[in-house]
């Protein structure tokens, strides 16, 4: 009953994906599948060319799909649900409750014979519990409910129109909407007065289209800091300069030692993961016939 049910859960997914736009870069997939069943003898010339024909003027996955229904390759993995971010995001939470406040109160430290062990544990407790309060609220904050989009607004802000628009900028980019079809979604939006409305521009298009993906370059550039970071500290312990301009450079050099790390620990597994999952379309076998 398990199996079965995550069948059915697949299938309806499959569906509502099926209504979405498909991109260039998806057509060229199927392309590519049709010309390997050509080799393969699957497809004659004639066939090859009209199905062709049919993934460019194929707009929506499901479309896409009738093309190749007939051969032993199917569009699978739908987009994956997982945040783009959520490593990163995880490596930032946690250098925020556990590094963020321990650099804090060595930096609120007061200097003197008169400070002791206790003086640092007290205000480093002091510290963390701030730190982790406001924590808590900024989460509790990003998890309230929002408003559902049926719901009308007696005013739409602006970032909710740019990012509608963004959205449809990137479909036309991608090929997922023609000129005109852009053109006249775009010139609906202003007119917008409700969150269902701008909704509904961008209903069967696929989510985050406009949002920035994580890639290779952010974690190596993570890295490129961690070890600029490092030569810095290091250069500084050996030419041990005693001024204050020295001294903020090293504790600058520190912090990014501590903190630069993790988040390129982050990167790296979002990046990973993006060129893995991040297509909007793939291709495999087609599945059995279960009974």
């Amino acid at each position: 009953m398990t199996a079965r049910r995550r069948d059915e859960v697949a299938a309806t997914e499959g569906r509502d994906r099926g209504a979405l736009r498909a991109s260039d870069a998806d057509r060229e997939q199927v392309i590519g599948a049709l010309k390997s069943a050509f080799v393969q003898g699957r497809l004659t010339k004639d066939e090859l060319g009209a199905r062709v024909d049919r993934v460019y003027a194929s707009r929506t996955y499901a479309e896409l799909a009738e093309v190749i229904a007939d051969i032993p390759t199917a569009l699978t993995g739908a987009r994956s649900l997982r945040d783009p971010w959520r490593a990163t995001t995880r490596a930032w939470w946690f250098e925020y409750a556990v590094f963020v406040p321990g650099i804090v109160a060595v930096l609120l430290l007061p200097g003197g014979p008169h400070t002791t062990v206790w003086t640092l544990i007290i205000l480093a407790a002091v510290v963390y519990l701030v730190f982790w309060v406001a924590g808590g609220f900024m989460m509790a904050a990003s998890r309230r409910v929002k408003p559902s989009g049926g719901q009308p607004l007696a005013r739409l802000s602006w970032s909710e129109r740019a990012q509608v628009t963004g959205t449809l900028r990137a479909a036309l980019a991608q090929g997922r909407l023609a000129e005109e079809e852009h053109d006249a979604r775009a010139a609906q939006v202003p007119a917008a007065r409700s969150r269902a409305e701008l909704a509904a521009l961008t209903a069967d298009l696929p989510a985050g289209l406009a949002a920035r993906l994580p890639t290779a370059r952010d974690a190596w550039t993570g890295v490129c800091i961690s070890i600029a970071a490092a030569s810095v500290l290091a250069a500084l312990a050996l030419w041990q300069p005693d001024n204050f301009p020295a001294f903020a450079l090293a504790l600058l050099a520190a912090a990014t030692v501590i903190l630069a790390p993790p988040m390129t620990v982050g990167l790296l597994v979002d990046a990973r993961h993006q060129k893995r999952t991040g297509g909007q379309l793939r291709l495999g076998p087609a599945p059995s016939a279960s009974g």
